[in-house]
């Protein structure tokens, strides 16, 4: 292997830039690239993936980023060697450790840490082999840091062949990337999934690692062992698939998940425990198609009153468009405000990273056009005020209440709006209305205007009281 890392500005990264604190960012390329995590740390956004530079290899990718937009990209290059980037911490010396994974041309795999300064040049590398005999690689899904300011990474070993199966794995580093201990269990109860979540304990004796497999709860000891585990943890109130969860301050913890209902489709599940884990709130928003949060960690926040969620339907995929929403919620999980985005392509979300100025940084990826399945790394920056609506509702803002798509359009527009009373508006570009009609709430409007004449629309979306609250260009192909 050739320990080398290159800094590379990329001349085809396309940057739309909606506001000074909200963006979005898509790196296009023309192979599968995949963002795993994000983290704040100084005045910066750092993401955490990889990039193909082959069908066969990828470099791991770390990006970096502010509210400016100013984005830099070290890509971590080794001679036919797969790397990996997952997460990532600030140290105290204000440098960054780097967790992954890095397959060699022997198909070894190793656990990847590494650390570099602010300005992306690596200072240590260190590579750690513990696959036990009967497996071939492993995979990280998810990490915490534990009361003694030690890295906890969850995952799992798998094999090539695929007869061994894969069994839960659970690591602990120190923050100079030394290996302290690892363990793994080959239950069959429950394993490593992306889907799951790994937990620090509030009163630091160990660890829950929720949603693994046939058992919703696994408590580990500090020492990495299993203590205990169950199907339920307080049934009927049972968590759903793709769990995220955080500690309240009060000792109470949030869940999100979603739940699947008789017509195999999935809602988002929303859920409160005690600290005995006693169920406390059970609720699941209803909306058309697939509700599914962020796979590694669907919720954040670092307010609490200010708790960011963010959903993708995944039944359109990996065809079509789609739409997806980020919410604001409350610690009661009370709905504070929420909208609809996309509606372009595909997007598939992996991580949301509340911020220390009060919004989110959702990272994922988004495909490249419709029906394929090359994608991009997409990142996303909100701000509450592009979430909350109230009674000083910005006109014709960029961040819509009402979804309107696809743009251009042949010969249906579809709609989609999470507020009762609105009235969509459709004007030729001499100002005369050629259509108008009421948006039913919760469910996708469909609109035919096959009839029209190609050219350049105009819409607007009115409320109960006729006030225009958004709006925009329309092409007609």
């Amino acid at each position: 292997m050739r320990k080398a890392g290159l800094i590379v500005f990329f001349s085809f990264l396309l940057i739309n830039v909606n506001c000074q604190s909200s963006f979005e960012i898509t790196i296009n390329r023309p192979l599968r690239d995949y963002s795993h995590s994000s983290i704040e740390a100084g005045n910066f956004y750092y993401t955490m993936g990889f990039i193909h530079d082959s069908i066969e290899y990828a470099n791991g990718a770390i990006i970096k980023f502010d509210n400016e937009n100013n984005l830099l990209i070290k890509e971590i290059i080794k001679n036919d060697t797969q790397t990996i980037i997952n997460y990532a911490i600030e140290k105290t010396n204000n440098n960054i450790l780097v967790v992954g994974w890095m397959k060699d041309t022997f198909q070894m795999s190793y656990l990847y840490v590494f650390e570099i300064t602010t300005d992306l040049e690596i200072v240590m590398e260190k590579y750690h082999y513990f696959i036990p005999d009967g497996y071939d690689y492993f995979s990280l899904f998810d990490m915490v840091i534990n009361q003694d300011d030690h890295i906890v990474l969850a995952g799992n070993f798998d094999d090539y062949a695929g007869t061994t199966g894969n069994c839960f794995l659970i690591v602990e580093l120190d923050m100079d990337g030394n290996l302290l201990n690892n363990n793994y269990e080959e239950s069959i109860y429950y394993d490593g999934t992306p889907f799951a979540d790994l937990v620090v304990k509030q009163d630091g004796t160990g660890y829950y690692y929720f949603g693994g497999g046939s058992y919703e709860w696994v408590e580990f000891n500090n020492d990495l062992e299993y203590v205990a585990g169950g199907y339920h943890i307080n049934w009927p109130h049972d968590l759903g698939g793709t769990i995220s969860a955080k500690y309240l301050s009060n000792g109470n913890l949030m869940f999100v998940g979603m739940k699947s209902n008789s017509t195999y489709f999935y809602d988002l599940q929303l859920l409160i425990y005690n600290s005995e884990l006693q169920n406390i709130k059970d609720t699941v928003i209803v909306e058309d198609g697939r509700q599914y949060p962020a796979r590694l960690k669907g919720m954040d926040f670092i307010t609490e009153d200010n708790i960011w969620v963010a959903v993708h339907d995944s039944w359109i995929s990996p065809y079509g468009t789609e739409i997806y929403k980020i919410y604001i919620f409350d610690s009661d999980w009370n709905v504070k405000g929420s909208k609809y985005y996309g509606g372009d392509t595909q997007y598939d979300f992996n991580y949301v990273t509340a911020t220390y100025d009060g919004g989110c940084i959702i990272t994922g990826t988004c495909n490249q056009e419709e029906g394929s399945l090359d994608q991009d790394i997409f990142i996303k920056k909100v701000m509450p005020d592009d979430i909350l609506t109230g009674t000083d509702e910005k006109v014709f803002t960029e961040f819509k209440d009402v979804l309107v798509y696809p743009n251009p359009v042949s010969d249906k527009i579809f709609l989609k709006a999470d507020r009762k009373g609105l009235c969509f508006n459709l004007y030729n570009a001499n100002g005369r209305i050629v259509y108008q009609s009421d948006i039913d709430v919760h469910r996708r409007n469909e609109i035919n205007i096959a009839w029209l004449p190609a050219g350049l629309y105009i819409y607007s979306i009115t409320n109960a009281n006729g006030k225009a609250i958004d709006g925009g260009k329309l092409l007609k192909r």
